[in-house]
């Protein structure tokens, strides 16, 4: 008669499962005769049922996990700063952008030439979102010829991202001012569309 020693170690000997063989065929190879006794006087079948469901689950487990390693299938943390020594904060400036120019749609209108000017005019402005850099300065920092510049303040100003304000009629410099996003983008296909609509009416 085996003693207990003896088939608490036929119990675990299974964990050493042959890679060349099926499962099924290992069981019946290891459990047959003196050691298919031994673990059933010896240890409760309702341990052995439970055995050989971890056993099935571990083998799934593992076998999931070498999938993953061996296709390179890595999942990514929920979320990681990479440097917390350096998180960023707010001291002694004022400029900050407003996550609503991508989510309320402007950033998918804006030019590159509106982004760049954009972003000057955030960097530059006070508490109020007020700048008065003059024009040949603001074009020289952004790399954006006159027309350029024209072009991009007045689609800034259409879309009431901006407001402009000159010293007189006839300055092209004067103040800047960084507006609050309360809306969404406008729709620009959808007023193309109206004007044309309206001027075949009035035809």
């Amino acid at each position: 008669m085996l003693s207990s020693t003896r088939a608490k170690s036929l119990y675990f000997d299974t964990l050493l499962l042959p890679a060349d063989k099926p499962v099924r065929i290992y069981f019946f190879e290891r459990f047959s005769g003196m050691k298919k006794a031994a673990l059933e006087k010896f240890v409760p079948k309702c341990d052995i049922f439970f055995f050989f469901s971890k056993v099935h689950q571990a083998g799934g487990t593992m076998g999931a996990a070498y999938m993953k390693i061996s296709h390179r299938q890595y999942i990514m943390k929920k979320y990681h700063i990479p440097q917390p020594q350096k998180i960023r904060n707010i001291k002694s400036s004022f400029a900050w952008i407003d996550h609503r120019l991508m989510r309320n749609g402007f950033f998918e209108l804006m030019t590159h030439q509106d982004i760049v000017l954009y972003l000057f005019l955030v960097l530059v402005a006070d508490k109020n979102g007020v700048s008065f850099y003059r024009k040949e300065k603001i074009c020289n920092a952004v790399s954006l010829d006159y027309n350029q510049f024209e072009i991009a303040r007045d689609r800034l100003v259409n879309m009431k991202l901006t407001a402009f304000e000159g010293y007189s009629v006839l300055s092209p410099n004067g103040y800047y001012q960084i507006l609050p996003i309360e809306a969404k983008a406008p729709d620009y296909r959808k007023q193309i569309t109206k004007k044309l609509t309206d001027k075949l009416f009035r035809e």
